[in-house]
């Protein structure tokens, strides 16, 4: 791998967490008028991951102290997940970031009370997490992209069988669509059948178009990544047959693709799976989403700088995560 492009990766990785660093208040908050929760979930994740652990562990006990509550969920308030709409929608997205970089940092005070409500997610029967209230909660629907993510906590808190039941269902997901050369359904009911039928309006959470741009590619992305993990720590090869599957799926999309801030995790599931296979076109595709998100960073080091701050917050923090795992993951390839 070109040495230059993956310093391009970290430069532009510091830039962003430059950004967040100038914001970070005494208190470990963003300041008075940054008070959504989708301002801070990802951030420890990128700053113990960069090497600032204090300041990791600033946000960390923000996040406790405003968020946190006694069930172990997160919320911005008593009555609001987010200001982001799609945090209701997919109710444990925000709290596997939580989870997961807690458990990195060894805050077990966060991360233990954190797992157990994420856990309630987990759907028995199917074998993946449903998507926006617990189990038994609502309408016990399944996604692949809470799957996923819970999945790969499940991994990162020691649950290696909880891990595989969402692989598999994952390769369920795949064997189930029935023309992929259009899209990708994304969802699943209670009994385990896919969801084909929805509202249009309603279309970005429950298809991926394979012809369509504009797409939300990073329900794609997540699979990748967890499968390619999955199989690192399971040695059993199904997983990362299915890996490549799904990014045979993303490589056959839209080529805008390529060229979408969205497809963030396409990359770093790209890169994951091409760690594993060395394989050059999952270098390539991984490389050209990159080179797309490298260019459209905001010379303050944000992404989406003129989005609201529950936005470029989120992304920027997002974004210059995978350009760290991104790299790591390619070096010496």
């Amino acid at each position: 791998m070109d040495v230059e492009w993956l310093e391009k990766c970290q430069k532009s990785s510091h830039r962003a967490l430059a950004w967040l660093t100038q914001k970070i208040q005494s208190d470990g908050s963003y300041g008075l008028k940054i008070g959504d929760l989708a301002c801070y979930y990802k951030s420890p994740y990128l700053f113990y991951l960069s090497g600032l652990s204090e300041e990791a562990s600033l946000i960390l006990r923000t996040i406790k102290t405003r968020f946190l509550q006694l069930d172990g969920d997160f919320k911005t308030s008593s009555d609001l997940k987010s200001a982001n709409d799609a945090f209701e929608e997919y109710w444990a997205y925000t709290n596997a970031w939580i989870a997961i970089a807690a458990q990195k940092m060894g805050r077990f005070d966060v991360a233990t009370k954190a797992y157990q409500y994420l856990k309630s997610f987990f759907h028995e029967k199917n074998g993946g997490f449903t998507t926006n209230k617990p189990y038994g909660k609502s309408n016990n629907v399944v996604d692949v992209l809470t799957t996923a993510h819970l999945g790969l906590a499940a991994l990162y808190f020691g649950e290696l069988d909880r891990a595989k039941s969402a692989g598999n269902l994952l390769k369920k997901f795949i064997s189930m669509q029935p023309e992929l050369k259009s899209g990708f359904y994304l969802r699943l009911d209670d009994n385990g059948e896919l969801i084909t039928n929805y509202a249009h309006e309603k279309e970005i959470f429950y298809q991926v178009s394979a012809v369509k741009p504009l797409q939300a590619y990073f329900m794609i992305g997540y699979p990748i990544a967890f499968l390619g993990k999955l199989y690192q720590a399971s040695n059993e090869d199904g997983y990362l047959d299915c890996a490549k599957k799904y990014l045979d799926f993303a490589l056959d999309c839209h080529e805008n693709i390529r060229e979408f801030h969205f497809s963030h995790k396409v990359a770093w599931g790209s890169a994951v799976v091409a760690n594993l296979t060395r394989e050059t076109r999952y270098i390539d595709l991984a490389k050209s989403i990159v080179d797309y998100l490298l260019n459209i960073q905001d010379p303050s080091g944000a992404w989406l700088k003129d989005e609201p701050p529950h936005v470029s917050f989120d992304q920027t923090a997002e974004i210059a995560i995978w350009l760290r795992e991104i790299s790591t993951e390619l070096i010496g390839i």
